[in-house]
């Protein structure tokens, strides 16, 4: 077995944790993916693509399907860049114009036009405040901050704030998101969105409870220990990917990663995830962006900010 193949069946055994049985340890990778149904793809050292795909979830009775970039910050030289742009650009765009990219994804919230032109997000890069939270205390965007990934160097946090704990922070890079799904092992996602009313599709869109409460697709981060970090997307609004709430995303992530801690960042049309070099898609998404409403490769939302991996 090779350097590789040997790093990827280690991964693999901490990450699809709910597989490690004393039967499960004994096997090989391809019973663990048969017997979960995911498939995993090594790109390199320390850089591991899962892929469950468009797989029936019993627990959710809804089929699913999720990508899953891990990047364990301890083995190889990979570095995670927080980018913002002034003009909104599609994610294959941002990657393809980075030299060194292998693999890119969408960031956070930015409404500040819906928002009569304020913030609703903390966005710091290289240094740089971008974006402070304006958005005011019980309106309807100030719900969008409650927590933030940050890189310290190459050490990987999420913690829980606002503008004063983040503006503490020593880290160059910080990006706020909501909601927090998972601290220190602790489900918080599980009961972000409340049954404030017998039909949550009646609140307006926007509202936390019903925008968390509903299916939707999403993009999360979420930090195991030793510094690894996962970047998740999960598609929807299709009947073979119909995509999780807050909560259903909250217990999968605890089910087949178990991570320290997790983070909600924007999902609906904005999520995407890109690989450098794949021949899925001539933009190298492969995912299924639903910003055209077709459900298919093309249809990425441009955005002003998001994630991308090198080497």
């Amino acid at each position: 077995m090779s350097r590789l193949n040997v790093f990827v069946w280690g991964i693999s055994m901490m990450i699809l944790t709910n597989c490690a049985s004393q039967t499960a340890q004994n096997s090989s990778e391809e019973i663990l993916l048969e017997t979960r149904g995911w498939k995993i793809n090594p790109l390199e050292e320390g850089l591991t693509h899962y892929e469950l795909p468009f797989h029936y979830l019993d627990e959710f009775k809804s089929y699913q399907n999720v990508n899953v970039l891990a990047v364990d910050l301890k083995k190889g030289n990979h570095k995670i860049h927080f980018y913002n742009l002034e003009v909104a650009d599609s994610v294959s765009s941002v990657g393809h114009q980075t030299p060194g990219a292998i693999a890119a994804i969408n960031g956070t919230y930015y409404e500040k036009r819906a928002n009569s032109g304020n913030s609703t997000s903390f966005s710091k890069s290289n240094g740089v405040l971008i974006d402070s939270v304006e958005a005011k205390p019980g309106t309807l965007y100030y719900w969008k901050h409650e927590g933030a990934f940050y890189m310290d160097g190459n050490t990987p946090g999420i913690i829980r704030g606002g503008n004063s704990e983040y503006k503490s922070l020593k880290a160059e890079n910080i990006m706020s998101g909501s909601p927090l799904l998972i601290e220190n092992y602790h489900l918080s996602g599980t009961h972000f969105a409340r049954n404030i009313v017998d039909d949550i599709t009646k609140l307006e869109y926007e509202y936390p409870d019903r925008h968390q409460g509903v299916r939707h697709p999403r993009t999360a981060i979420a930090i195991l220990p030793h510094d690894i970090v996962l970047f998740v997307t999960v598609d929807g609004r299709n009947p073979k990917a119909e995509g999780m709430s807050a909560k259903e995303l909250t217990l999968f992530l605890k089910k087949y990663f178990n991570p320290k801690d997790a983070l909600n960042m924007d999902g609906g049309g904005s999520t995407t995830f890109w690989l450098k070099e794949t021949d899925r898609s001539e933009t190298g998404v492969i995912n299924y962006p639903t910003d055209n409403k077709k459900s298919d490769h093309y249809g990425q939302r441009r955005v002003r900010n998001g994630f991308i991996i090198t080497n």
